[in-house]
């Protein structure tokens, strides 16, 4: 700040041939006088601290060198000037005339004011920081509870690889799966590395860097297998997160797809059985029935008798009865 707002106009000024005795009064009351000649032209200052230095009889002849700055001047410039002179009190010109004085007192209690206003400045801003903090703190409690209560396994890993989050069911996979406890800045790749599963390894660092490069999801399912363990089938999905426009890194969620994956091939199973069903009944038990048909068609009735008649008109109806559900059942086996 310039000083030029604490720069004090109302001095008392004296002729410098007056007598030290006539001014005592006012320099006691004062501490400070400012000295002219005749013409009102500016010739210094005069303190208590001149009077011990030089006493004399007249104004003139007790004047000591003073510092003096000159406008523009910071307060920290003019407080360093006083220190170097050993001065309570500066003389300010601007444009090479004198415009008034100084005091250390006012500055430093303008210092001192500010120092207090920064302080509590300070104060208010700490006390909003802790607020802000353990609102954040609160708001990571709840998210970190909403992920440890999922059943899926969540990571988050940044650019270079390292752990920057991860949830309750992941720390228990990776103790499960690699016996590794996980920790916040360790590289994932350690993790992966430890599974000796090469496979994995590579996919993992594919679908990381498709999931950078493309700023969208990438989703894969794979079947792995655990020393002592069944197998079991996972679906990962790799999904890049960005703050402002800047990555932060990839947010990796796992999650168990094996009851899916056995119901899936359970339907595949049945689905497989039910079309070798469907290729009999079209092919090895439709064929039985064509041929009663075709027989019965080349059969001569009028020489049968009435009641061989009567048989092998119901043997035709039970033949095309069956030749229905066979067709049906052909049908609905192909649908699936």
């Amino acid at each position: 700040m310039n000083i030029s707002f604490f720069v004090r106009r109302d001095f008392q000024t004296i002729q410098a041939h007056e007598g030290i005795m006539a001014v005592k009064d006012d320099l006691i009351q004062r501490t400070v006088l400012v000295v002219q000649d005749e013409d009102h032209n500016h010739l210094g200052i005069l303190t208590p601290l001149d009077i011990l230095q030089r006493p004399n009889n007249l104004v003139i002849d007790c004047l000591t060198g003073k510092t003096s700055v000159t406008l523009p001047c910071s307060v920290d410039e003019a407080l360093q000037v006083m220190q170097t002179g050993q001065s309570e009190v500066l003389q300010v010109y601007q444009n090479e005339h004198f415009e008034g004085l100084v005091f250390k007192n006012d500055l430093l209690e303008f210092m001192r004011t500010k120092r207090k206003e920064l302080e509590q400045e300070i104060a208010t801003h700490m006390k909003e920081i802790r607020s802000i903090n353990t609102q954040l703190e609160q708001s990571r409690q709840v998210l970190q509870a909403i992920f440890d209560s999922t059943q899926s396994y969540i990571f988050l890993v940044d650019p270079q690889f390292r752990i920057i989050f991860f949830n309750k069911k992941a720390q228990e996979g990776s103790l499960s799966m690699h016996g590794h406890e996980l920790k916040l800045g360790d590289s994932i790749l350690i993790y992966a590395e430890s599974g000796n599963d090469e496979m994995a390894l590579l996919t993992f660092q594919e679908n990381y860097d498709k999931a950078v490069s493309t700023k969208q999801t990438v989703v894969s399912e794979r079947e792995i297998y655990y020393p002592s363990m069944m197998s079991s089938w996972i679906r990962s999905e790799y999904t890049p997160i960005y703050d402002n426009g800047m990555l932060v890194g990839v947010a990796l969620r796992i999650v168990d797809i094996t009851e899916r994956k056995r119901h899936e091939i359970q339907i595949e199973m049945q689905t497989e059985i039910l079309q070798q069903i469907s290729w009999m009944q079209s092919h090895q038990t439709r064929q039985p029935v064509a041929t009663i048909l075709g027989l019965i068609n080349i059969l001569e009735k009028s020489s049968l008798s009435d009641d061989n008649r009567k048989i092998v008109a119901m043997l035709e109806d039970t033949a095309l009865k069956l030749d229905d559900v066979i067709r049906d059942t052909v049908i609905r086996a192909n649908s699936i």
